[in-house]
């Protein structure tokens, strides 16, 4: 058991509260009282004596990504054929596999924000590639996309206009040099479509 000395009172009075790390309880010294139940430590389950330790063993997993919809949270299926071990489907596996995947395509885009979201940033990517633009460019131009979306300013304009103003601004942001007529190119729209 461990003291702490948190902002816990019991009821009885007492603020010497200890903590059983075994069972996550909170407990009162003097009455015996449980204060709190399941206590979730959110720090790390490792142990490092100095800041180089600390660094090299942080959490870590894929990076919030702006240029995919739900910003890189879900779980995608592998477009493989393959298990986890490298072995090949059968051929009833495979279907299954594929159903699976329709339907993580179907689910994971469920409302018409995410649809739009999910295509809109598919072709900012498209662009971006054509235009070979840097990471940090192509995600400030998701993140204004995303801004314009919030404040409503998509409707009644096409998914490529919207994305070109996007990728215009992130690159004057950014300080790449790119033009609007290049830009407007590589969406396949005009340049006017580009500016409104």
């Amino acid at each position: 058991m461990n003291r702490l000395a948190l902002q816990l009172q019991c009821e009885c009075g007492n603020t010497n509260i200890v903590t059983d790390n075994n069972t996550g309880e909170q407990i009162c010294t003097v009455c015996g009282t449980v204060l709190n139940e399941l206590v979730i430590d959110h720090g790390p389950e490792w142990r490092a004596f100095d800041l180089q330790q600390t660094e090299s063993l942080a959490r870590v997993g894929a990076p919030l990504t702006p240029l995919i919809h739900d910003k890189g949270l879900s779980t995608t299926i592998s477009w493989r054929n393959q298990d986890a071990t490298g072995r090949r489907l059968t051929q009833e596996e495979q279907q299954r596999q594929y159903r699976l995947r329709k339907w993580q395509r179907r689910t994971s885009a469920s409302d018409s924000t995410q649809r739009n979201l999910t295509q809109a940033l598919s072709e900012l990517t498209r662009i971006a590639d054509e235009l070979n633009l840097p990471q940090n460019t192509k995600e400030t131009a998701a993140m204004i996309y995303r801004r314009a979306v919030t404040k409503g300013l998509i409707r009644g304009r096409t998914i490529q206009s919207v994305v070109a103003s996007a990728t215009y601004m992130a690159c004057r942001q950014c300080g790449v040099i790119r033009s609007l007529e290049d830009i407007a190119k590589a969406a396949t729209i005009t340049r006017k479509e580009a500016a409104r």
